[in-house]
């Protein structure tokens, strides 16, 4: 059995659901039971949230038959990347492997793989089975939250993202939650950091799942993500210098370039569309239909893109916007 996200079945022609916005890319999710103990994940090992669940998006299960016929049927209706999910369950990853054979045997599509690894040796067993990207989320940006949140040392984390954007450039993707206890100014310096060393970020807002430890916590103000997406957006376009940038207690209070042009370089809203690898739109994954999107899964209209801008302007200081900062990254 496998796990395929409900609007990536309904592409798939396996389920007929009414959906906003289709998936550019098709979520699979192998595996149940994760031995890791995320306190934010329905997955983890001591949550209540439901084998089906990741993140809002729910994950119905279905045979690997339907799985090959949905392929194909995925090729033909926008899908453009396929991306595996594959949960923790041991020290071997035999299933994952397989099952990364059988979608390329199966499929052309470029194939990305989510998974926990824990050194560089499983990565490259990954990309030689047929992945073409991996994901290495890091999820939480504060060393003592990520121990806390997460478990674990994240300097070894990041360590280890790091060796393999070096080894394989071009190809490695990780994961940022903004909510979990980490401050903007350290968001931003990780954001320049792994820029630097050509990995891609996929930035998700902090979603409270019942049953999990932190079902019970608040999500991101949209405010303090739309700040965080512009900036991830502007130093990854090299709009701006991270240099430049000011802070205040840890919050954004200047991009280093003046506040009348900030709303020219984010014309246009491809700021706060989903981020991470290409052709990922993730819809509603940290949100419901209706309510106010955190990751566009689709071009923003004239009205949205305005309401974004305002939300990065606010609160920000013009003198910040002009004279450089101060902080060192330590690595």
């Amino acid at each position: 059995m496998i796990r395929i996200s409900a609007g990536t079945a309904a592409c798939m022609k396996l389920k007929k659901i009414k959906t906003d916005v289709h998936p550019t890319t098709a979520y699979l999710l192998l595996g149940e039971g994760c031995v890791m103990n995320c306190s934010f994940c329905p997955q983890s090992r001591t949550s209540s949230g439901g084998a089906s669940r990741l993140g809002r998006v729910t994950w119905p299960s279905f045979t690997r038959e339907d799985l090959k016929e949905g392929l194909k049927e995925a090729e033909g209706n926008n899908i453009k990347r396929v991306c595996l999910q594959g949960v923790r369950q041991g020290d071997k990853q035999e299933s994952l492997l397989r099952t990364i054979k059988e979608i390329k045997n199966n499929s052309s599509l470029p194939l990305c793989i989510s998974a926990w690894i824990k050194k560089p040796q499983e990565a490259e067993e990954l990309f030689a089975a047929g992945a073409d990207r991996l994901s290495i989320a890091l999820d939480v940006v504060n060393p003592d939250a990520y121990k806390d949140i997460k478990g674990g040392s994240y300097k070894e984390r990041l360590q280890l993202l790091l060796n393999c954007a070096r080894r394989w450039p071009g190809k490695i993707s990780t994961h940022i939650i903004i909510g979990v206890g980490e401050t903007e100014e350290e968001t931003v310096a990780i954001f320049d950091k792994l820029i630097k060393e050509n990995v891609t970020i996929a930035l998700f807002a902090f979603t409270p799942i019942k049953g999990t430890p932190l079902g019970s916590s608040a999500p991101p103000k949209i405010e303090r993500y739309r700040r965080m997406q512009a900036a991830l957006y502007l130093l990854k376009n090299k709009v701006i210098d991270y240099a430049a940038m000011n802070f205040k207690k840890g919050v954004l209070t200047g991009y280093g370039v003046p506040i009348s042009d900030l709303r020219e370089y984010l014309k246009g809203g491809s700021a706060f569309l989903t981020s991470g690898c290409p052709d990922c739109n993730r819809p509603f994954y940290n949100e419901s239909p209706g309510s106010v999107l955190y990751n566009y899964p689709r071009p923003l209209t004239l009205e949205e893109e305005e309401a974004a801008v305002d939300c990065v302007l606010a609160g920000l200081e013009e003198g910040g916007n002009e004279v450089a900062g101060n902080l060192a990254f330590n690595s």
